[in-house]
């Protein structure tokens, strides 16, 4: 097969920072995958339950051991901070083991049978958690597994990849397939040959996977599966009852950890009139002693948003905010943080 198109990646903090390069898949090599899906797949659905959770516990074990090096590259590649890091190791860590427990407990080649192959299509910004459950899900149960990371984050995934590999997981059960949404992601569902897919992202493409999968069955006449989790607007309604003090640290962790990348992110704050302006005042004087920078410094409360796409996104809602008469408070950023 050629070979696909290489690309730098770079760290969001600092684009001077080259983190890896990435060789992104073609439609060949996505063909050439699924081929090697479905030629595992007989093989991995028949490895007994415990031998596919020892190989899940493994997989934990080695996370475990490894979280300095992945913490690294989760801040480098994704701008995590350290917390943020260390959370996203441990619930992945959870995922394993949580699943590996499961399929140990309730499983049985006799009366739970896999789909066939899998596609696992994850985020960015989670991109080791989500990812790694997506996958273990999927493997658990018995299937191969074809995993498409988020363009941004694919050294990550690379890392999870070669963790499952190294805890067991045969090499035609879980392969990694970097690229595009249009090409990799879209080839994958289209492909007769997947018999499920897990989402996480944006409404309207899990609406345009829906779409596309809603148009065939499988062999045996059965829809396609689709697993999908996708965003939201995320409320919170504070009434006079509520401790000011808590209300203000529960909104800026809310919503501005992670940069606010998340699907729970706090989108809406509702105030009842008796409180809102002395919440407000307090909220805004909170938002001043925030620190934004570079997120490999303990100082730095909070790092970059993913890319230039991100930021143009918030910077485009924020004028279009200013434009319809809306009071828009917004702290100045240092010299250090990139336009």
């Amino acid at each position: 097969l050629a070979e696909g198109t290489a690309r730098d990646v770079r760290n969001p903090a600092d684009h001077r920072d080259l983190v890896g390069t990435v060789v992104e898949a073609t439609s060949e090599h996505v063909s050439a995958a699924l081929s090697h899906a479905v030629a595992a797949a007989p093989i991995w659905q028949a490895t007994p339950v415990d031998a596919r959770a020892d190989c899940l516990a493994r997989a934990a074990d080695l996370l475990e051991a490894q979280m300095h090096t992945l913490m690294g590259l989760i801040v480098r590649e994704a701008g995590k901070s350290l917390p943020n890091a260390v959370a996203e190791i441990r619930e992945a860590i959870d995922f394993l083991r949580y699943y590996s427990t499961q399929i140990r407990e309730e499983f049985s080649n006799d009366t739970h049978r896999p789909l066939g192959p899998v596609v696992c299509i994850s985020p960015w910004n989670f991109p080791l958690a989500i990812f790694m459950g997506q996958v273990a899900a999927a493997l658990a149960a018995g299937n191969t597994v074809l995993a498409k990371p988020a363009e941004q984050t694919p050294l990550i995934a690379a890392q999870a990849v070669r963790i499952l590999r190294e805890a067991g997981v045969p090499a035609g059960a879980v392969q990694l397939l970097p690229g595009d949404g249009e090409t990799v992601g879209a080839a994958l569902v289209a492909d007769h040959r997947t018999r499920a897919v897990m989402f996480t992202g944006s409404t309207e493409v899990a609406r345009l996977i829906n779409k596309q999968l809603s148009q065939r069955l499988d062999s045996e006449g059965r829809p396609i599966p689709l697993i999908a989790e996708t965003g939201g607007q995320n409320a919170m309604i504070v009434d006079s009852s509520a401790l000011a003090e808590q209300v203000v640290a529960d909104v800026l962790q809310s919503a501005f950890d992670s940069a606010g990348q998340r699907c729970s992110a706090l989108r809406v704050l509702c105030l009842q009139d008796d409180v809102a302006e002395r919440t407000l005042e307090m909220l805004t004087g909170a938002m001043k002693e925030l620190a934004i920078g570079n997120p490999d410094r303990l100082s730095a409360d909070f790092g970059p948003v993913i890319d230039v796409e991100a930021k143009r996104g918030i910077d485009t809602h924020v004028a279009t905010m200013r434009e319809k008469g809306r009071k828009v408070t917004q702290m100045p950023m240092a010299d250090s943080c990139g336009a």
